[in-house]
């Protein structure tokens, strides 16, 4: 808990920083690919509506050689579909050009914003090296302690304790925080009222009449709500009475 504590949100900020990096890249990889359908879309109109000139071209210039009134008709509409057609295509082209404008924006300010991720990923992982480097050697000598402790502990309470760190985050035992009132009498002399005496993993109120054999520590006691182990620290369970001495 304590080399946690170390690294503190150090290896969550990494993750979350790489898991944006990830969404970045497959919204640039969408976006350029997007990019060359419009391109290759463009391509394509633009080939057909030069095609579809040469056709109306040809059209305009068979209209003046028609004898009869039914082809100049039947000539007529052929050359208002294909200027309608060339509309369309043309139209579609400008709509299409708009949105490569737009995405080109979009993709270049995302490479922008994922430049900067990159980098403050790689601080970030620099900095988290660093702390890992320097609660390794902590680490080993830990677990080689925990190792000897584990062997003079009975087997049940082992399995019990890893049945809790189990459901609890990897917090299996928790101190007592007990929390004082500070006031002055009408002499002016301090007084400690103790107001509160909790859990200090889920801060619930633990009963007082728990707290000597807490501190005893002849036992185990859990905490009703949370389940956790609790024991006695002095730095963090003291309750000072009204003459600074401790209440139990």
């Amino acid at each position: 808990l304590e080399i946690n504590n170390l690294k503190g949100d150090l290896p969550q900020v990494v993750d979350a920083l790489q898991q944006e990096i990830n969404n970045l890249e497959k919204e640039l990889d969408s976006e350029r690919k997007r990019e060359k359908e419009i391109t290759l879309e463009i391509k394509t109109l633009e080939g057909k509506i030069e095609d579809d000139k040469v056709r109306l071209d040809k059209y305009q210039d068979q209209l003046y050689l028609v004898t009869s009134n039914k082809e100049y008709d039947a000539l007529s509409s052929e050359i208002d579909t294909m200027k309608q057609d060339i509309d369309k295509a043309e139209y579609s082209i400008l709509e299409l050009s708009e949105e490569m404008e737009n995405l080109k924006e979009s993709i270049k300010s995302n490479d922008l914003i994922h430049q900067e991720k990159v980098q403050k990923l790689a601080i970030r992982k620099t900095e988290l090296d660093k702390t890992n480097n320097k609660t390794k050697s902590v680490q080993t000598k830990l677990q080689k302690e925990r190792i000897n402790i584990v062997k003079s502990i009975p087997l049940r309470y082992i399995r019990e304790y890893n049945r809790i760190a189990k459901g609890k985050g990897g917090v299996a035992v928790v101190p007592i925080e007990q929390i004082s009132e500070e006031k002055k009498d009408k002499k002016g002399n301090i007084e400690y009222t103790p107001v509160q005496v909790s859990c200090g993993g889920c801060h619930k109120i633990v009963p007082p009449q728990k707290i000597v054999e807490i501190r005893t520590g002849n036992k185990l006691i859990h905490c009703e709500f949370c389940g956790r182990m609790l024991y006695w620290d002095e730095k963090i369970s003291e309750i000072k009475s009204n003459d600074e001495e401790e209440i139990f």
